[in-house]
Formats: C-alpha cells, sequence, structure tokens
C-alpha cells in the first residue's frame, strides 16, 4: 500500500510532502486538474483543512479536465486502497454511479464538491452555479446597456457546474428584450481559448457586444483575443491572474468562487459527516460578483 500512495502523489496537484498530513482519516481526492491556479488552490484549502482537523488527504489529479477515463482510474485506485472518504469534483457529473456502488459497498462515503454528481445522492459541496450565472447576466447586461449581442463560450456540458451556469445566464437573458445571445460553444472546461479560435468566432460573429465564459482560465485567452474591440467578459473563478484582470478592465464582471475555500469546507463537511453531525446534503458556499468598482475590497 506505501508503494503504491508514493505512485499516486507523484499525479497528486501539490508536492508530495504537503499531502502526509497527520492523522489516521484518510480522505481520498480527486480533482478535474492540476494546469490552473484555481486547482492549486483548491489543494491547498483542503490540506490546510485537514492539517487542522487531524485528517490525512490524498489528492489525485488527472492532467486537465478531458482526461474522464484517467479521472476514473485514479478513483478506483483510491478505493482499492481503502480510504475513509471519497471526494470528487466529477469531469462528467452523469456518469458516476458505477464508483460511487463500488465505495458504498466497502462502507467508503462519496462526497462531491466544485462540480455535482447528478446522476447518484452525493452531498455537494460548492456554489449555487445557476445562481451566478445568473447575476453575471445581470451586471453584464448592465455593462452592455441593455442591448446588443452575446456569445457563450463554456466549459463541458457533462460538467453540472459549467452546464448549470449557463442555464442561469441564459435564463436571466431572456428577460432582456434586446439583447441577443448569438452562440453558445462548449467544451472548454478549464482550456484556453486559442487566439485563432477566437478569430474564427469573431470572424463568423463581428458583432458581439459581450462575452461569457464559465472558467476565468477560458476567460483570460479572450481578454488577448479581444484586445481593443470593446466586447465586455463575464466569467468565474478568483484566481489571482483574473482578479488582475478584472481590476485593469480586461474583464467586467467576475463570479468569486473561491478555490481555497471551497477545498477547505470540503473537507471540513466531511470530517463532520464522520463526527455524526447532521448536516444538509447541499453545502453552498458564498460568491461575491465583482466588478471594477468592487475587486479591491475582495
Amino acid at each position: 500500500m506505501l508503494i503504491a500512495l508514493a505512485a499516486m502523489l507523484l499525479a497528486s496537484c501539490a508536492p508530495a510532502g504537503k499531502q502526509e498530513a497527520k492523522g489516521d482519516y484518510v480522505i481520498g481526492v480527486v480533482t478535474k486538474s492540476r494546469n490552473s491556479e484555481y486547482w492549486m488552490s483548491v489543494c491547498a484549502g483542503m490540506e490546510e483543512a485537514a492539517d487542522a482537523l487531524g485528517a490525512k488527504v490524498v489528492i489525485l489529479s488527472p492532467d486537465t479536465e478531458t482526461d474522464k477515463d484517467i479521472q476514473k482510474k485514479m478513483i478506483r485506485d483510491l478505493i482499492k486502497m481503502d480510504v475513509d472518504a471519497l471526494a470528487v469534483s466529477p469531469i462528467d457529473s452523469y456518469d458516476n454511479r458505477d464508483y460511487v456502488q463500488t465505495a458504498s459497498e466497502k462502507g467508503i462515503p462519496v462526497f462531491s464538491y466544485d462540480t455535482p454528481i447528478e446522476d447518484m445522492a452525493v452531498p455537494y459541496i460548492g456554489i449555487d452555479n445557476k445562481m451566478v450565472g445568473y447575476e453575471l447576466a445581470k451586471v453584464l447586461a448592465e455593462k452592455m446597456g441593455h442591448q446588443g449581442n452575446v456569445a457563450v463560450i463554456a466549459g463541458s456540458q457533462e460538467q453540472a457546474s459549467h452546464k448549470q451556469r449557463v442555464l442561469g445566464f441564459t435564463d436571466y437573458m431572456e428577460t432582456e428584450p434586446d439583447i441577443r445571445i448569438e452562440v453558445v460553444r462548449s467544451g472548454y472546461s478549464n482550456l484556453r481559448v486559442s487566439e485563432q479560435e477566437m478569430e474564427e468566432i469573431l470572424a463568423e460573429y463581428p458583432d458581439l457586444d459581450g462575452i461569457m465564459t464559465t472558467s476565468a482560465v477560458t476567460a483570460l485567452g479572450i481578454t488577448e483575443a479581444t484586445k481593443g474591440t470593446g466586447i465586455v467578459i463575464a466569467t468565474v473563478d478568483a484566481q489571482e491572474d483574473a482578479l488582475r484582470a478584472v481590476e485593469d478592465g480586461r474583464i467586467a464582471v467576475l463570479g468569486a468562487q473561491s478555490g481555497s475555500d471551497i477545498g477547505y469546507e470540503a473537507v471540513s463537511y466531511i470530517m463532520r459527516e464522520k463526527d455524526g453531525k447532521e448536516q444538509d446534503m447541499q453545502d453552498i458556499l458564498d460568491v461575491k460578483i465583482l466588478t471594477r468598482k468592487n475587486v479591491k475590497e475582495y
């Protein structure tokens, strides 16, 4: 088992030394990726909570949010290790029944964080993604003067977090008769949009006034490609480079989802569950909607 653990730590999203928190209660954690500031902050929050609460976290991460098969293998490996609890941010919210049932048979409780598991009744720790999408649309509409054309560039719709953000956004935009959603594209889960891709989108939809993305990594790529166009951008994730982009006006509005807070609260929720405390199935964290006016207060 020690050999297996050592091998797994090589795939984690933090140095192996940080994973060896003191404590006997072992929480196996699988993230969606390890290639962004957001996911590094999630890991840091989990490690901090584990140190504070007397647990150990074993954190495994696929390279990207498209590595569904690799993520499921990591989950199965953690179950074979007989961890005490399993926390997953699923790459596919609708294909988790197999490992949830296997974990349940072994007495391992499963929790979702950041992104809900939708095909099984599993606790969720994270933000209200639909509400965030709705609030981003409201501010973006104000920035656009309540008229114009919008594009939505979203993460994979297999991930309920991205899907719900788009749903909240489009729900609000239905109340804006003079704003038209020109296009909805998906598949950019924590991925930057290349300059060429953005040029193609702008060529096909030359009259865009606003763009909503469901992750800051995607938005940051778009800010480079749309510089000087006057297009206003809305997105999610409170990572430092995104906050700086709000400060300098490259991003108009940001839903400040804190990865560190989600990571810390996920471990805290699991430990409270371990202690037999009664909790809601959904542990919803607050999100601040940031613009240039209030970002320095965050």
